[in-house]
């Protein structure tokens, strides 16, 4: 029987203008600095940021470093774009109808969490869902910068779920990338794809995240009938 829903947060809790790093490459362009890398300062920013995602990195020093690959001489400049980096990822904005589902959802007796992946501070984060007013209804918090992994490590599912003390299968993973379901499903839980394309595998596909109230198996293990 399933008793908690985890959701992913970005993409599926709250959302942006765009993603942050395509924010940054448009503050670059208008600068007049470079916005391509070699393949390779490539492969060092994917570890670099793997590295701030398990908290073994201050995400400033990522920005810096993404930054100076790009061109930015300065310290000082590269700081203050940091600032403004960083200012535009916590401008979050509400997906309309996530309140009232995760609500709903309260209001049957499941317990609500969020296993994400951030390279910032876990209090950011929950500034973040405090703004677009989720925060108060979430039981269960496994952030990546906290636990020193992430997505699809195995270690922050199972922390989600030791949290809730919870086997696998009573819990259902709501996510929109690919590699973090398939880092669920490995860990044995239930996986359910917010995707409007339908395009990501898992048990269970919406295209958004109200459409989960509608889904069999949320039906089946509710004490009521979902709305």
């Amino acid at each position: 029987m399933l008793k908690a829903i985890f959701f992913d947060a970005a993409g599926i809790l709250y959302t942006r203008d765009g993603h942050t790093e395509e924010f940054a490459l448009k503050l670059l362009h208008e600068k007049g600095y470079e916005t391509e890398v070699s393949p390779q300062q490539l492969n060092t920013l994917v570890t670099l940021k793997s590295q701030a995602n398990q908290g073994l990195l201050d995400h400033a020093a990522y920005w810096d470093e993404f930054l100076s690959m790009r061109g930015v001489p300065d310290p000082a400049q590269r700081r203050q774009l940091t600032s403004e980096i960083e200012n535009y990822s916590n401008n979050v904005l509400p997906i309309p109808g996530v309140r009232e589902t995760l609500q709903e959802l309260k209001n049957h007796g499941y317990l609500l969490g969020i296993i994400t992946d951030t390279m910032y501070p876990l209090e950011w984060k929950m500034r973040r869902l405090e703004k677009v007013g989720v925060a108060d209804l979430l039981d269960i918090i496994a952030c990546s910068t906290d636990l020193g992994a992430h997505k699809p490590d195995p270690a922050i599912y199972s922390h989600a779920l030791k949290q809730a003390s919870l086997s696998p299968s009573e819990a259902v993973f709501v996510g929109h990338l690919g590699i973090e379901l398939q880092g669920a499903h490995a860990a044995g839980m239930v996986t359910i794809s917010i995707d409007p394309a339908l395009e990501e595998k898992a048990d269970y596909r919406c295209r958004s995240l109200p459409e989960v109230l509608t889904l069999p198996i949320l039906q089946e293990t509710s004490a009521a009938p979902l709305r």
